[in-house]
């Protein structure tokens, strides 16, 4: 085909035109969906009278959205913070959901909160929030070390202490004193004493032998968790 013959089809096509009966259907049609939604009065008022009815449900609404917004707003606040009650009902609240089994690691893990809690203070410079804080952190400490006592040592356990201890000394590079949390360290050195001793009755190759080594060398340098480490190594 031509250039000049498919110009004269356009041409034919353009002469075509729609029945009318088909145009006022499609009018009719784009008319009704772009109609707008409106509400009669009576529609508004049945409206306004379901909230009325329900207003004690609304109000309660209303109440719950708030205090979600609260308890949001809790969990980023720290020791001396008017909403860190709220947070610290709230984790004590949860641990009735961890088994007996559990709560040592769970301990060891607020101990650590506490020391996030701590850093973020001295980042910030919150003065006010110091003291508070490091209330905060030595209950936990004595908290942990009672839950500790006399529990058989595994991998979670040794990985929170080995948090704690780079959390405790990333707040010490702030300037913040918190002290040795001496309880928690004479639980921590019961235990490695007591896992030494056993392995000491135990019938080691050289390789093993070197390695026991190295835990009381660890345990001399208080090096806690790189002797809790190693220690779990040889139990494996």
């Amino acid at each position: 085909m031509t250039e000049e013959q498919f110009i004269s089809k356009i041409k034919q096509l353009q002469q075509i035109k729609p029945r009318q009966d088909w145009v006022f259907l499609t009018k009719k049609r784009l008319l009704e969906q772009e109609k707008p939604i409106v509400f009669s009065f009576n529609e508004l008022a049945i409206g306004l009278r379901f909230v009325l009815g329900h207003k004690f449900v609304f109000a309660n609404l209303a109440v719950l959205i708030v205090l979600i917004g609260v308890f949001g707003f809790a969990q980023q606040s720290v020791p001396g913070d008017t909403l860190f009650t709220i947070k610290k009902a709230t984790e004590k609240g949860l641990a009735v959901f961890i088994a007996e089994d559990e709560q040592p690691k769970r301990k060891l893990e607020l101990v650590n909160k506490r020391l996030n809690d701590l850093t973020k203070i001295a980042q910030n410079n919150a003065v006010n929030n110091l003291a508070p804080a490091i209330n905060e952190y030595k209950k936990m400490i004595s908290e942990a070390a009672e839950s500790l006592a006399n529990r058989e040592l595994g991998e979670e356990i040794v990985l929170e202490v080995k948090k704690l201890e780079e959390n405790k000394r990333k707040v010490e590079a702030l300037g913040v004193v918190i002290g040795n949390g001496r309880e928690l360290e004479n639980v921590l050195s019961q235990l490695i004493e007591r896992e030494i001793k056993d392995l000491e009755v135990r019938i080691l190759n050289e390789e093993e032998k070197e390695v026991l080594e190295q835990i009381k060398q660890d345990f001399e340098n208080r090096e806690f968790s790189q002797a809790l480490e190693k220690i779990l190594i040889l139990n494996q």
